[in-house]
Protein backbone atom coordinates (compact mmCIF):
# COMPACT_ATOMS: atom_id res chain seq x y z
CA UNK A 1 0.00 0.00 0.00
CA UNK A 2 2.47 2.64 -1.11
CA UNK A 3 5.79 3.15 -0.82
CA UNK A 4 8.46 3.65 2.57
CA UNK A 5 11.00 6.13 2.25
CA UNK A 6 14.29 4.93 4.95
CA UNK A 7 17.00 7.90 5.33
CA UNK A 8 19.49 7.46 8.33
CA UNK A 9 23.08 6.88 9.70
CA UNK A 10 24.90 4.59 11.36
CA UNK A 11 27.87 5.15 13.38
CA UNK A 12 29.97 2.33 15.35
CA UNK A 13 32.70 2.88 17.07
CA UNK A 14 35.60 0.14 18.32
CA UNK A 15 38.88 0.32 20.23
CA UNK A 16 41.21 -0.25 22.71
CA UNK A 17 41.29 2.71 25.16
CA UNK A 18 43.18 0.73 28.14
CA UNK A 19 45.37 -2.04 27.42
CA UNK A 20 43.25 -5.28 27.59
CA UNK A 21 39.97 -3.55 27.97
CA UNK A 22 38.21 -3.14 24.47
CA UNK A 23 34.92 -1.24 23.67
CA UNK A 24 32.47 -1.82 20.89
CA UNK A 25 29.21 0.38 20.55
CA UNK A 26 27.07 1.90 17.80
CA UNK A 27 23.83 3.87 17.32
CA UNK A 28 21.71 3.72 14.24
CA UNK A 29 19.04 6.42 13.18
CA UNK A 30 16.42 5.86 10.57
CA UNK A 31 13.76 8.04 9.08
CA UNK A 32 11.34 5.98 7.70
CA UNK A 33 8.16 7.46 6.15
CA UNK A 34 5.18 6.24 3.61
CA UNK A 35 4.67 7.50 0.18
CA UNK A 36 1.95 7.15 -2.52
CA UNK A 37 0.21 5.30 -0.19
CA UNK A 38 -3.51 4.49 -1.30
CA UNK A 39 -5.84 7.53 -1.40
CA UNK A 40 -2.77 9.18 0.64
CA UNK A 41 -4.36 8.63 3.60
CA UNK A 42 -1.30 7.00 5.54
CA UNK A 43 1.28 9.78 3.49
CA UNK A 44 3.78 11.08 6.16
CA UNK A 45 3.42 8.52 8.77
CA UNK A 46 6.14 6.48 9.96
CA UNK A 47 6.81 2.78 8.22
CA UNK A 48 5.79 -0.11 10.31
CA UNK A 49 8.07 -2.30 11.74
CA UNK A 50 11.10 0.16 11.79
CA UNK A 51 12.18 1.64 15.21
CA UNK A 52 13.98 4.80 15.29
CA UNK A 53 17.08 4.34 16.33
CA UNK A 54 19.05 0.92 17.71
CA UNK A 55 21.72 1.67 20.14
CA UNK A 56 24.81 -1.09 21.25
CA UNK A 57 27.78 -1.12 23.25
CA UNK A 58 30.20 -4.14 24.29
CA UNK A 59 32.97 -4.17 26.36
CA UNK A 60 36.02 -6.86 26.65
CA UNK A 61 38.28 -7.00 29.54
CA UNK A 62 41.30 -9.35 29.66
CA UNK A 63 41.57 -10.69 33.35
CA UNK A 64 45.52 -9.98 33.79
CA UNK A 65 45.83 -12.37 37.10
CA UNK A 66 44.57 -15.36 34.39
CA UNK A 67 46.15 -15.24 30.81
CA UNK A 68 43.46 -15.90 28.42
CA UNK A 69 40.22 -15.20 30.44
CA UNK A 70 38.60 -12.43 28.68
CA UNK A 71 34.73 -11.22 30.33
CA UNK A 72 32.38 -9.60 28.21
CA UNK A 73 29.35 -7.70 28.50
CA UNK A 74 26.92 -5.93 26.09
CA UNK A 75 23.78 -3.92 26.87
CA UNK A 76 21.04 -3.16 23.67
CA UNK A 77 18.65 -0.62 23.35
CA UNK A 78 15.66 -0.48 20.50
CA UNK A 79 13.07 2.12 20.61
CA UNK A 80 9.81 1.63 19.94
CA UNK A 81 8.17 0.67 16.27
CA UNK A 82 4.42 0.94 14.69
CA UNK A 83 2.11 -2.39 14.17
CA UNK A 84 0.49 -0.63 11.62
CA UNK A 85 0.67 2.04 8.56
CA UNK A 86 -2.10 4.59 10.66
CA UNK A 87 0.41 4.33 13.31
CA UNK A 88 -2.08 3.69 15.67
CA UNK A 89 -0.64 0.31 17.19
CA UNK A 90 2.81 0.45 18.25
CA UNK A 91 5.40 -1.91 20.93
CA UNK A 92 7.13 -0.19 23.79
CA UNK A 93 11.11 -0.17 22.76
CA UNK A 94 13.35 -2.42 24.58
CA UNK A 95 16.31 -3.18 26.57
CA UNK A 96 18.76 -6.42 26.65
CA UNK A 97 21.89 -7.06 28.75
CA UNK A 98 24.25 -10.29 27.93
CA UNK A 99 27.15 -11.18 30.11
CA UNK A 100 29.95 -13.50 29.59
CA UNK A 101 33.05 -14.94 29.75
CA UNK A 102 36.14 -16.99 27.30
CA UNK A 103 38.87 -18.55 28.12
CA UNK A 104 41.62 -19.56 25.49
CA UNK A 105 44.72 -21.31 25.84
CA UNK A 106 46.54 -24.35 23.77
CA UNK A 107 46.64 -28.09 23.84
CA UNK A 108 49.70 -29.29 21.25
CA UNK A 109 49.46 -25.83 19.36
CA UNK A 110 45.87 -26.19 18.82
CA UNK A 111 44.12 -23.37 19.82
CA UNK A 112 40.87 -24.12 22.25
CA UNK A 113 38.71 -21.37 23.39
CA UNK A 114 36.10 -22.09 25.53
CA UNK A 115 33.15 -19.78 25.80
CA UNK A 116 29.93 -19.65 28.41
CA UNK A 117 26.65 -16.40 28.15
CA UNK A 118 23.54 -15.48 29.47
CA UNK A 119 21.95 -14.00 26.95
CA UNK A 120 19.16 -11.08 28.53
CA UNK A 121 20.52 -11.71 32.12
CA UNK A 122 17.22 -9.78 33.61
CA UNK A 123 15.15 -12.57 31.73
CA UNK A 124 13.10 -9.71 30.20
CA UNK A 125 10.09 -10.03 28.66
CA UNK A 126 8.92 -7.77 25.44
CA UNK A 127 7.98 -7.51 22.29
CA UNK A 128 11.96 -7.46 20.23
CA UNK A 129 10.26 -6.43 16.86
CA UNK A 130 7.72 -5.78 14.61
CA UNK A 131 7.72 -8.41 11.33
CA UNK A 132 5.95 -6.81 8.58
CA UNK A 133 3.63 -9.09 6.52
CA UNK A 134 1.12 -9.20 3.73
CA UNK A 135 -1.98 -7.51 4.95
CA UNK A 136 0.07 -4.14 6.05
CA UNK A 137 -0.05 -5.32 9.60
CA UNK A 138 2.42 -6.33 11.35
CA UNK A 139 3.46 -9.74 13.18
CA UNK A 140 5.41 -9.86 16.67
CA UNK A 141 8.24 -11.14 17.78
CA UNK A 142 8.37 -12.15 21.52
CA UNK A 143 11.92 -11.40 23.14
CA UNK A 144 13.65 -14.91 23.91
CA UNK A 145 14.16 -15.81 27.78
CA UNK A 146 17.66 -15.59 29.83
CA UNK A 147 19.07 -18.18 27.34
CA UNK A 148 22.79 -19.88 28.68
CA UNK A 149 25.06 -20.78 25.70
CA UNK A 150 28.35 -22.71 26.50
CA UNK A 151 30.35 -23.65 23.48
CA UNK A 152 34.26 -25.32 22.42
CA UNK A 153 36.42 -24.59 19.18
CA UNK A 154 38.79 -26.76 18.37
CA UNK A 155 41.74 -25.02 15.68
CA UNK A 156 43.44 -27.67 13.32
Amino acid sequence: NGKRENKGVELNVFGEPLKGFRLLGGVMYIDSELTDTVGGSFDGNRAPATPEYNVSLGAEYDVPALAGLTLTARGLHSSSQYLDQANSKQIDGWERYDLGARYAFKVDDKDIPLRASVENVLDDRYWASAGASDDSEAGLTLSTPRTYLVSATLGF
